[in-house]
């Protein structure tokens, strides 16, 4: 993520002066002039890919974190919520952290995302009116998006297009007016994202999502080169001068035939291939009462699903290679 802060000076190059004194003005100064006037907040927004794994007490040092970052600075009122959101479109919300603490952790519905949001008018040093700051933090568990966009997504939508809808699994946004004092915000939390339990990314799954589709034709190519090749090693053994028309009828029936089959069971092999790398699931996950463990536990049986599948359609592939240059055995 790139910033840019920009200050554009069409007179001529001196300091803003004001006062009797014509003393300079601050930055600070300078940016509380013009939240006053416009009223306006700027914003700074980050999304994060990571793996992360995340229980109660992962949230519960989260908010201690950013109590402990409030108390460097100097905190005229403050308010926080905390909002959960539950699978089929069911929500609770906290108004402060001490009651989210009281949380029903045997609820079965999973957990699929949590919004933090505090509420901040702190007063910097210099400045004799306060500033109003918006933090939002949303946490997302990625095994819980999965599976309701599985439940809601049309047939054609499966694969790679879901795995795109659950790419990001946290979110940190802050509205300012001081950007010293947001970014103190953002980079507390990528401590915060950095400590927490996490899975790491494999690269090599990113390599084959990137080219999995090419699958199924690579294998209908090398299972058409096969029997175009054993095809042709095969005519000098079975036709000589002599040949009936019979036997060069027969032959182009088998390997015609045979082609069509092991050209539509080789698609279907990729094909089972291709849906195993783009739905092998990656653990991600909120673990905050009995729905998520059973969601997670069922999301660890469909990731040994998928890699069985990856297994049965390479050996299949496999399988159809070797019948391919056995057809001759049949003439």
């Amino acid at each position: 993520m790139s910033e840019i802060v920009e200050h554009n000076d069409s007179g001529n190059g001196h300091p803003i002066r004001a006062s009797e004194g014509n003393a300079p003005v601050s930055v600070k100064v300078y940016q509380d002039i013009y939240h006053q006037i416009t009223g306006r907040t700027e914003q700074i927004r980050k999304r994060y890919r990571d793996n992360i794994l995340l229980e109660m007490a992962d949230l519960e040092q989260l908010h201690h974190k950013v109590c402990q970052l409030c108390d460097v600075h100097h905190v005229v009122a403050r308010n926080e919520s905390i909002s959960v959101f539950h699978d089929k479109e069911r929500k609770e919300q906290f108004t402060s952290f001490e009651r989210f603490r009281a949380y029903n952790a045997n609820t079965a519905s999973p957990c699929v995302s949590v919004v933090l949001k505090y509420n901040f008018s702190i007063l910097p040093a210099g400045l004799k009116r306060p500033q109003e700051y918006v933090v939002t933090i949303r946490l997302t568990s990625r095994v819980a998006v999965l599976r309701q966009a599985e439940e809601e997504a049309p047939p054609f939508m499966r694969g790679r297009l879901i795995s795109f809808i659950t790419e990001h699994t946290a979110e940190v946004t802050v509205e300012y007016a001081d950007y010293v004092i947001a970014r103190g915000f953002v980079e507390a939390f990528d401590e915060w994202l950095r400590g927490c339990k996490s899975v790491p990314k494999a690269v090599w799954l990113q390599t084959l999502r990137r080219w999995s589709h090419l699958i199924p034709r690579l294998l209908q190519l090398l299972v058409v080169s096969s029997i175009v090749w054993f095809a042709l090693s095969a005519i000098p053994e079975f036709f000589g001068p002599e040949a009936s028309p019979a036997a060069w009828a027969r032959f182009a029936v088998i390997y015609m035939g045979a082609s069509f089959v092991l050209i539509r069971l080789s698609s279907a092999a990729g094909e089972m291939i291709e849906e195993a790398i783009d739905t092998y699931p990656t653990l991600s996950y909120l673990k905050l009462n009995k729905g998520d463990e059973k969601l997670i536990t069922e999301f660890r049986e469909q990731k040994r699903g998928a890699l069985l599948k990856f297994l049965g359609g390479s050996v299949f592939s496999i399988a159809l290679g070797i019948i391919s240059s056995k057809i001759e055995k049949i003439l």
